[in-house]
């Protein structure tokens, strides 16, 4: 997991880039390794991020706290998972089904949507930018928001169908 191009730490622009997490690994468009999870840490090049959820539960709440003690949170606001709020080391997020049938989101800040969901059959998740115009995110946000898509509407997670 090269530190490649600066990345950690700093703002990224997925406008001509395809993430993709399979098998707990998210690759970039070229298949480096940006980010794995082990026993329920996330790891980028030489940060970590502690990850706590509640699967099973009735409600879906993901926590995380960086190597650095930054704090990053994720839960859903109602009975359904089809809107989810996040806060990563205080900025906030909000990521929304593109329709209630199917498991795509659009994530969405203060400033508009910058990232997009979409599980695959092949049990990946990809993530791509919001749009053309999609504003720039830190990388932690990225990975931290794109894993609890991958936990709540991964292809592979049969007894985590929700509506």
């Amino acid at each position: 997991m090269a530190n490649r191009a600066g990345i950690f730490n700093t703002r990224i622009d997925l406008s001509s880039e395809v993430w993709r997490w399979k098998d707990n690994v998210l690759t970039d468009s070229g298949d480096h390794v940006l980010a794995r999870v082990r026993a329920d840490v996330i790891s980028a090049g030489h940060q970590n991020l502690l990850i706590e959820h509640n699967i099973g539960a009735p409600r879906f709440r993901l926590r995380a706290t960086s190597s650095k003690g930054n704090l990053y949170t994720m839960g859903q606001l109602s009975f359904t998972v089809n809107v989810l709020s996040a806060d990563c080391d205080h900025e906030r997020y909000k990521l929304q089904r593109v329709n209630p049938f199917r498991r795509e989101r659009v994530i969405s800040n203060e400033q508009g949507s910058v990232l997009r969901t979409r599980p695959r059959s092949d049990g990946s998740l990809t993530v791509t930018a919001a749009d053309e115009s999609a504003e720039e995110i830190p990388f932690f946000d990225a990975v931290f928001l794109s894993y609890g898509c991958v936990l709540i509407d991964g292809p592979g997670l049969k007894e985590n169908i929700r509506i």
